[in-house]
């Protein structure tokens, strides 16, 4: 199986317990690895037949700067679930970075949701 990637995709997202955090939209990145087969869109070099991460990158920062929620694990979570509205991705692990969360440290957190049977 093949893998599609994105890399530090920048974000806008409400996102934090704290009221500025409620309040303040904040910069976060995110790194995304998709399981998918690229074989018919290398054959066909044809959009159709493979995933159009421009479209993709649009859906997620467009979620990601919609309503607050507290963590950056459930951020992250909501936006790998738009990964998999395309059947074609098998699986997809991202990993979201909330810069300045804590001074001289970078945070992250990462997870993979697979497609169910």
């Amino acid at each position: 199986m093949d893998r599609m990637y994105v890399s530090r995709l920048p974000l806008l997202s409400l996102v934090g317990v704290y009221l500025h955090e409620k309040e303040n939209p904040q910069p976060l990145y995110l790194d995304l690895s998709m399981k998918i087969s690229l074989a018919e869109a290398a054959d066909s070099d044809d959009l159709e037949d493979t995933l159009d991460y421009s479209g993709l990158c649009h859906d997620i920062q467009a979620a990601a700067a919609r309503e607050h929620c507290n963590l950056i694990e459930r951020r992250l979570t909501d936006l790998l679930e738009i990964v998999l509205w395309d059947s074609r991705v098998e699986e997809v692990t991202g990993r979201l970075y909330k810069p300045g969360a804590v001074p001289g440290a970078e945070i992250s957190v990462e997870r993979t949701l697979k497609r169910s049977a």
